[in-house]
């Protein structure tokens, strides 16, 4: 079976710095490929670009054994939603550049192949299903979280990388960009844009604060949702020092005077 992709002309993307060029390459990725059918589950169909021959089969493989289960959990920590349009078209493109969908609720999903440095990383795959999926959930759930946004991007990257752990290549680590450029405050603002790479550190590192500093659930999080990460902060807490304290943090343990040099995104807890 093959089917047609539509241009994208609008798309939510997971990419690498630069973003910008990243997203360039994937909504290229969209226009018109031959994609071969590879199979289905209850909630998604898989289906690969045909240049992609034996590795497609084998990545599409990887990932019908997964996704379900990817599923559930992201199900569970969004409190029982389940995002309408199901189910989910996963295509895997020759593309390197992450993956993209055309709106926060599209259910198309556009997978880059050959993300990741190198052919079939597998595991980096299923890093990016999940972080396309749970902007989808995002969108049903609602609460603030918006994957066009700072908050919603970081949001969508700290529970891929908590689901496959240490899966993401350097050039998509977000965490040392807001490091080295001046700190700037992601938490009380939230910047409308899913591409730059301070905001999305910021929101990243928060996040991942939350969660294993201060030992809230992803459920707790989530539920917490606002329009900002500081008033998800004091949903949490009842109080309203959160950048404040986790600045004071992230100070004291990663200087600001020296060149922070992390291999994840996630240093917590610290």
């Amino acid at each position: 079976m093959t089917t047609e992709s539509p241009r994208l002309r609008s798309a939510h993307v997971f990419a690498p710095q630069p973003p910008a060029e990243a997203h360039a390459t994937m909504a290229a990725a969209a226009v018109h490929p031959q994609f071969i059918g590879a199979g289905k589950t209850p909630n998604f169909i898989v289906s690969y670009d045909a240049s992609l021959a034996t590795s497609g089969v084998q990545a599409a493989d990887s990932i019908l054994q997964t996704c379900e289960g990817d599923f559930q959990t992201l199900r569970d920590v969004f409190s029982g939603t389940k995002p309408p349009g199901l189910p989910f078209q996963i295509r895997l493109t020759t593309e390197s550049g992450g993956a993209m969908h055309a709106t926060c609720a599209a259910t198309e999903l556009f997978i880059g192949a050959n993300s990741g440095g190198g052919p079939l990383d597998l595991a980096f795959m299923r890093q990016l299903v999940i972080a396309e999926e749970d902007e989808v959930f995002m969108q049903a759930f609602g609460r603030g979280w918006n994957c066009g946004f700072s908050n919603g991007e970081g949001l969508s990257r700290v529970l891929a990388n908590d689901m496959v752990p240490g899966a993401e290549p350097p050039d998509f680590l977000s965490s040392n960009t807001w490091l080295n450029r001046g700190r700037p405050n992601w938490v009380d603002h939230t910047e409308q844009d899913d591409t730059q790479y301070p905001s999305i550190g910021c929101s990243v590192l928060f996040l991942n604060w939350l969660r294993f500093q201060l030992k809230y659930t992803w459920q707790q999080i989530i539920a917490a949702g606002a329009d900002t990460l500081a008033q998800v902060y004091s949903n949490l807490t009842g109080q309203k020092n959160g950048f404040v304290r986790f600045k004071t943090l992230m100070d004291q343990k990663f200087p600001p005077s020296q060149q922070a040099a992390l291999a994840t995104d996630n240093p917590f807890p610290l």
